[in-house]
């Protein structure tokens, strides 16, 4: 599929996820945290020690304040920051997160410079990313939104002890995801209906 078919995806998605029922969410959302706390409370051999999670910025994102606050209680949380250089990175979150926001790059939400250690400073044991997407297929294929910050920050881990989960509602999973070599795939899809191994 072209690149044409990327923008097809992006935008029929964006429309899907603008449209979604408020009270079908307000229900939904529950069900997608319950299993991705599962998903990282279950890896028994190779335990979770750190959480990569996210911010909603965008209608109909899924909305991880509830996974951020009970991985807190055991786990440390770091949540992404985009340089104006475009470069990503993680910056953990404390209790009081949510009052340590602001507005970066595209206008999006995140952590306040200096408002918690980076992870690059921060010796880390097993890392779950929680990734975002527009779409995703049961490959693990993931579209974003175009950024390609989690695609850079994967491919820079991809030889690490990282666990990748793509979070979505089930909206999302589509046939095919259009791919480029340098798109990375997710290991676990999850979302309000299931939450499945993929590879």
């Amino acid at each position: 599929m072209s690149q044409q078919g990327k923008k097809d995806i992006r935008r029929e998605m964006k429309l899907v996820l603008a449209n979604l029922d408020k009270r079908w969410q307000a229900a939904a959302y529950g069900e997608v945290c319950r299993r991705a706390l599962s998903i990282i409370q279950g890896e028994r051999e190779e335990p979770i020690t750190d959480v990569l999670a996210w911010i909603p910025n965008f209608a109909g994102e899924v909305d991880l304040a509830g996974v951020i606050a009970e991985t807190l209680k055991t786990r440390r949380v770091f949540l992404p920051r985009v340089e104006e250089d475009g470069v990503m990175s993680f910056i953990q979150a404390g209790t009081d997160w949510a009052s340590q926001l602001e507005r970066g790059p595209r206008n999006v939400t995140q952590p306040k410079a200096g408002s918690g250690a980076d992870l690059r400073d921060v010796e880390c044991g097993r890392i779950a990313v929680l990734v975002p997407g527009l779409a995703f297929d049961l490959t693990g294929a993931r579209l974003g939104r175009g950024g390609g910050y989690y695609d850079r920050f994967l491919a820079r881990h991809a030889d690490s002890n990282v666990l990748t989960i793509g979070i979505c509602w089930s909206v999302q999973i589509v046939p095919r995801v259009p791919t480029d070599p340098h798109d990375v795939r997710v290991q676990w899809l999850c979302h309000e209906r299931d939450a499945t191994r993929v590879f």
